[in-house]
């Protein structure tokens, strides 16, 4: 099946990645749950949605294809070398960027002596507990706004911040704005205070969106592409998309949406070997 995105997708993950965008049960998953429940395995709404599926699923594949879209747009505003990092090769790779960690894509410095510029790319579930683990100055509030439940934790965790109050004034309150923050270096102390490079935080979700913040920074990329002259992307690879703005929106979502969907049918299909093997073990 063709995507509006232009991209060519497998049927069965175009109707995953529909169904879990529009919070049905997922059909993939019908006979696998329905014989658990026979078998008196109790079975929640929880696993109907797939969410079970997609929190056991693997999410590398759709980081490093979403990563990809994003470097191919970055790479269409600049005429700057930019590179996608890669894991295997270790911090020591990277430390004249950033000895802290490893960045997922970095915009070296260009000939007018631009400080480096780094991306990182996130990708969670908006789906969480309440016992989720996270900082105690942060707070999970994705059922009264977007992105509640990842973008202020993952802020915390990837640029950090600096202390705020004091220990006196307990907990800190969102509401009030009063309250004691405790100093934390973030994954990019490094990049941030020693190499003095820009790191942008790019929040996305699972279901396809992204923050508010990405998507900013995707049309002050579309700007940066006109102003310079050096957008080379062919925009009849997308069947709908004409703009720099809708063609890379398109892109991101689609390596989000179509690979987590790709990921949660292994994860059915793992859990439909383990339901035969038990059977068999009985």
């Amino acid at each position: 099946m063709q995507a509006p995105s232009g991209l060519y997708q497998r049927s069965a993950q175009w109707v995953i990645g529909s169904q879990r965008r529009a919070g049905l049960y997922l059909s993939a998953a019908t006979a696998l749950l329905d014989a658990r429940e026979a078998a008196g395995v109790a079975v929640t709404e929880e696993d109907r949605l797939g969410d079970t599926f997609a929190h056991k699923a693997n999410h590398s594949t759709a980081h490093k294809w979403t990563c990809v879209a994003w470097r191919q747009a970055i790479a269409s505003s600049t005429a700057a070398t930019v590179v996608c990092g890669d894991r295997k090769l270790g911090r020591e790779h990277y430390k004249q960027f950033c000895a802290s960690y490893v960045p997922d894509i970095v915009t070296t410095a260009g000939a007018d002596g631009e400080r480096p510029e780094i991306h990182e790319i996130k990708n969670y579930s908006c789906f969480v507990h309440a016992s989720t683990a996270h900082p105690a100055c942060t707070t999970l509030s994705g059922h009264k706004y977007g992105f509640g439940n990842t973008s202020e934790r993952l802020k915390h965790r990837v640029l950090g911040t600096r202390q705020r109050g004091l220990q006196a004034q307990g907990k800190f309150d969102h509401a009030s704005g009063a309250g004691y923050v405790a100093h934390h270096p973030g994954d990019y102390v490094d990049a941030i205070k020693n190499k003095k490079a820009t790191v942008q935080l790019l929040v996305h979700e699972t279901l396809g969106g992204m923050c508010p913040f990405s998507a900013r920074r995707l049309r002050r990329l579309a700007r940066d592409a006109a102003t310079n002259g050096c957008d080379a992307t062919d925009y009849t690879l997308s069947s709908t998309a004409r703009s720099f703005v809708s063609f890379y929106a398109q892109r991101i979502s689609s390596a989000i949406v179509m690979n987590g969907a790709r990921s949660i049918l292994d994860s059915i299909s793992r859990a439909r070997g383990d339901l035969r093997r038990s059977q068999l073990g009985a």
